[in-house]
């Protein structure tokens, strides 16, 4: 359709919508029907509707012929993420081993020698206290760790499963 017809039609149907009641604004239906209407009546036909092709055959055949390369990939990622997980917590407990280890020490040698007595007394409560400031940071890290986890699995499902696009 040349530009000035499509002009001149767009300022009719305009000018018509102004001045037309609710009735007949509902009887010209929805935009795009009015405009395949419009085509129509000007003897242009409008595009089929493009029809999507989904190639999610296409990637199960890859995923299962290449296997042998993302799998040893895939594990090691999940190692990975569960080592951190791990490290992570021996921290806290390490620290916590610590503290009791002092605590012992302490009614140990209290009755052998009384400064050393004292000084693993204060290591003790000093790693408690260290375990008792990191346990929540690493509590928050391990959590983030978790739902990164968690959120690049559904990714790659997702990619997978539905499509190219994720969301």
């Amino acid at each position: 359709m040349p530009a000035a017809e499509r002009q001149e039609t767009i300022r009719y149907y305009l000018e018509f919508l102004e001045d037309a009641s609710e009735e007949e604004r509902a009887a010209l239906g929805t935009p795009e029907a009015l405009a395949q209407q419009i085509l129509r009546e000007n003897g242009i036909s409008p595009q089929p509707a493009v029809i999507k092709h989904s190639n999610r055959t296409a990637k199960l055949i890859v995923l299962a012929c290449t296997f042998y390369i993302w799998l040893p990939l895939l594990v090691t990622w999940y190692s990975l993420l569960l080592t951190a997980l791990i490290v992570l917590i021996c921290i806290p407990v390490s620290l916590g081993a610590t503290l009791l280890g002092g605590l012992f020490s302490f009614v140990i040698t209290v009755f052998q020698d009384v400064p050393t007595a004292l000084m693993l007394l204060g290591f003790g409560l000093g790693s408690g206290g260290v375990g008792i400031l990191v346990a929540y940071p690493i509590w928050l890290a391990c959590k983030s760790i978790v739902r990164f986890t968690i959120f690049t699995t559904k990714k790659m499902l997702h990619f997978v499963l539905k499509g190219d696009e994720t969301q």
